[in-house]
């Protein structure tokens, strides 16, 4: 039901080979847009809609656990886009109750009456969903519900036939077990990190058809390809954060390509603890 294709709706031109600080800044400026607009198909992702695909036929409900950045949110929201008039997305608040997220479903699928007490919300939202055409309830950050919310979901699901998908952590699943919902949303998903290959095919992807630097970075290859697999341990997300500052500070040396040395001295820093001067590891006497 999700489509794969790779969504670029901003054109991105190829840079001439001089560049102020203006251009440097609109490139980036265009290269982060594309990076929240477009959708990046992955085989992870694939397997994803595939998997939701299935649950909606068979009317049942799940959950999706994996570590952050490794790209659930912006894959159920992707899916959810494909299909708007049948699918509803919503992200749990923190410490949400069943009040607040009844009332962001009801918001999302264009209720008439989003607001109202508990128990009046869950009873119009049961009675809605089948006369909107709704198959399907993701509920993003579900670690943030509140036990009384996945019960009422769990007698959402009961009520109205809808599949209903929990996406979070490990947490998610802890708060299932001791709440003894966890048979209540059986089918799990595991969300993780991209394979080898599915991580090298995304990062050609990046550098041709989002990047669209004026030479070739050849990021799936080689030594570059090493430092990314490393420093973001193959996720969605910070690989796109740590590539846009790449960018931004090749460009602005210069180069028309991400530069390795570049590179290197970001994704050497990315994602690590400070560490005071005193504390780093000093050359012993004779060293140097």
């Amino acid at each position: 039901m999700a489509q794969s294709q790779l969504a670029i709706p901003v054109p991105v031109e190829v840079l001439a080979p001089q560049l102020d600080l203006t251009d440097v800044l609109a490139k980036t400026a265009a290269i982060e847009e594309l990076f929240k607009t477009a959708f990046i198909p992955t085989d992870r992702a694939l397997q994803y809609f595939r998997w939701l695909d299935e649950l909606r036929l068979l009317k049942q409900c799940g959950r999706v656990i994996g570590p952050r950045d490794v790209g659930k949110s912006r894959s159920s929201v992707h899916y959810r886009e494909e299909d708007r008039k049948r699918v509803s997305c919503v992200k749990a608040w923190s410490n949400s109750s069943s009040k607040r997220l009844f009332s962001q479903i009801l918001k999302d699928i264009n209720h008439a009456a989003p607001r109202g007490r508990r128990h009046d919300l869950r009873a119009r939202l049961a009675g809605c969903l089948e006369p909107f055409g709704i198959e399907l309830l993701l509920v993003d950050n579900a670690d943030n519900l509140q036990r009384e919310a996945l019960v009422d979901l769990k007698q959402l699901h009961e009520e109205s036939g809808v599949s209903i998908i929990l996406i979070g952590g490990q947490d998610l699943d802890s708060s299932l077990q001791n709440f003894d919902l966890l048979t209540c949303f059986p089918t799990l998903f595991e969300f993780d990190r991209l394979e080898y290959e599915d991580f090298q095919k995304t990062l050609r992807t990046i550098e041709f058809d989002l990047l669209a630097l004026p030479q070739a970075s050849n990021l799936a290859e080689g030594t570059l390809f090493e430092m990314l697999a490393v420093s973001t341990q193959a996720h969605m997300g910070r690989l796109i954060k740590l590539l846009t500052k790449a960018v931004l500070h090749s460009l602005k040396k210069g180069h028309g390509k991400v530069d390795e040395v570049i590179l290197h001295n970001l994704a050497s820093r990315y994602g690590q603890r400070y560490v005071p001067p005193e504390a780093r590891k000093k050359p012993e006497l004779g060293e140097g």
